[in-house]
């Protein structure tokens, strides 16, 4: 029986390139499903982190006084103050306004979301000083930001619309500066 030379079969090197290059594929593969499981897991702590932020924020705007943090700015007591910056103009309370977005990664010292933003450290303690500027050089892990909107009474109590926006500076892959929760409630005045 004769062997014809295109029948050799694979030769000892052959059969190493084609072991490394698939050693290699398998190795890149692994990294990746690595890279992605770390950045979900980072994600998904970063997502339970602001739930909580954004939790927190809308108790302490919920358990404010109706009567007294609804009136006017200058006739609210410090105690509807929920931001942590005491400078004039910072109390709202429960008054409509504020705003969602754009991002406010420095405190503002003017427009629709004084009063309502706040900012919070890696640790999740409020930021507090007694003006925008207090706060300055202080590079904040979490703002949260709300508005308070006056729904259209038919006859009943007064009812505001209160939403919470938290966004992380330290969350993976957040696209356009888009916050990563949001919770809504709404809010009675039980007289």
């Amino acid at each position: 029986m004769r062997v014809s030379s295109g029948d050799r079969g694979v030769t000892l090197a052959e059969t190493m390139i084609a072991v490394l290059i698939a050693l290699l594929g398998v190795f890149s593969l692994g990294s990746v499903i690595f890279q992605a499981t770390a950045t979900s897991r980072n994600q998904g702590t970063e997502v339970t982190r602001a739930t909580i932020y954004a939790q927190d924020k809308m108790e302490k705007l919920l358990s404010l006084g109706f009567s007294e943090c609804a009136q006017s700015a200058a006739s609210q007591p410090a105690t509807c103050n929920t931001t942590g910056i005491s400078a004039s103009g910072w109390t709202q309370g429960l008054l409509a306004g504020g705003a969602l977005s754009p991002l406010q990664a420095t405190c503002p010292s003017s427009g629709p979301s004084v009063g309502y933003v706040d900012y919070l450290d890696p640790n999740g303690i409020q930021l507090t000083g007694t003006s925008c500027s207090a706060l300055s050089g202080t590079a904040p892990a979490y703002v949260r930001q709300w508005q308070i909107t006056d729904l259209a009474s038919t006859g009943g109590p007064a009812i505001k619309n209160i939403t919470v926006a938290v966004y992380s500076q330290n969350a993976i892959g957040v696209v356009g500066g888009k916050p990563i929760v949001t919770v809504t409630s709404l809010l009675s005045n039980p007289n």
